[in-house]
């Protein structure tokens, strides 16, 4: 069964430490916790660069490589760096290598201390942005001029992806996520995205029966939010619906904390379209549009301990109090890709109101 996202409110309620990195203003601050993984095509085999930032002044950085259909061993190289959190530029104040290397290792050890280095610098030379952006530098790792494409809502570096001069893609993100606590190995227990994700355990045919209108308000609130189910759907609790094994829906009202500010709705945007506990978004199927106050994303994620796929849908809607309606829709891969229609009727029959 999958997990309650309510889990995920915890973590926003009680976030842990922002920061940006060195020299670097960010929109929307980083938290310890969060990680990146890009496919890296610096190498001629499958290979991985994700980094993960547990405080403002120690990183991760690994280096993975499955093994090849050739039956070249997988290669994973791991390291801690501390820095001098008070400059403006990566100092670095320490490293340890944490996973056993051979001399041939040395290349990527020393291309790990560069990406970091490099990253940064090429984040600065950006500037402030909010949204999408791009910039056009001169990157000798991948070629010469190159184009760095950015999204604000991507934590440590904003950077999505990194094209050549013609216009191949050598850089681009492939997951991102949120570690929930000191012993979660999310980050390095990664090993790779599939190239198709498909799940054939779940199967789910609709009967045809009429929707009725289900009903929540919060306690305390004046908020009251909708959706149209039939009868297949069986409430669990005040705002939680089951579609047997199949499907989850919640919907909720996250309060506003005190010491929120403008950057609230972004922050918990982000934060819906991290992976946790070992579950990673396929982040080039991620969909993030925003209108009048509401965000919606949708997002596929994999979670390879159960070999598991979902497609995940949520509606943020920013209130006049400061808090945020939530809404979220999570559906098995199996039980989704057969019946989109049906899926998509719910999410459109969706409304919230403030009375």
């Amino acid at each position: 069964m999958m997990k309650n996202p309510m889990i995920l409110f915890a973590c926003f309620l009680f976030p842990p430490l922002a920061f940006a990195l060195p020299g670097v203003q960010p929109s929307i601050p980083d938290l310890s916790g969060q990680y990146v993984y890009y496919k890296d095509a610096t190498f001629e085999r499958e290979s991985y660069t994700g980094i993960l930032c547990y405080d403002e002044s120690t990183y991760a950085l690994r280096y993975f490589a499955p093994m090849t259909k050739k039956k070249q061993r997988a290669k994973d190289i791991q390291i801690l760096f501390s820095l001098d959190p008070t400059k403006n530029r990566v100092d670095l104040t320490g490293e340890r290598i944490i996973t056993a290397i051979t001399p041939e290792d040395t290349d990527i050890v020393n291309y790990l201390h560069d990406i970091l280095y490099e990253l940064t610098a090429r984040r600065q030379k950006a500037g402030s942005f909010t949204g999408k952006t791009e910039s056009r530098q001169d990157y000798e790792q991948f070629g010469g001029r190159v184009t760095l494409h950015f999204d604000a809502l991507i934590p440590l570096f904003n950077l999505v992806s990194i094209t050549s001069a013609n216009n191949k893609t050598v850089f681009s993100l492939v997951t991102a996520g949120q570690l929930v606590s000191s012993e979660d190995d999310s980050f390095f227990a990664f090993k790779g995205m599939p190239a198709v994700l498909t799940d054939t355990r779940h199967q789910f045919k609709p009967k045809k029966s009429p929707a009725s209108e289900q009903t929540y308000q919060k306690e305390g609130t004046s908020v009251l939010q909708t959706v149209a189910l039939d009868a297949q759907w069986k409430q669990s609790m005040d705002n939680l619906w089951l579609l047997g094994d199949n499907a989850i829906l919640v919907m909720d009202v996250i309060p506003r904390p005190a010491n929120a500010d403008e950057t609230m709705l972004a922050l918990l945007t982000r934060k819906m379209l991290l992976g946790t506990d070992h579950s990673y978004p396929d982040l080039s199927r991620l969909s993030v549009s925003a209108e009048a106050g509401q965000t919606k994303i949708s997002n596929v994620l994999y979670k390879p301990n159960t070999k598991s796929v979902t497609q995940d849908f949520k509606v943020l809607t920013k209130l006049d109090d400061g808090s945020v309606g939530f809404f979220t829709l999570t559906v098995f891969s199996g039980a989704y890709t057969k019946n989109k229609a049906y899926f998509q009727r719910i999410l459109d029959s969706y409304r919230i109101e403030q009375r």
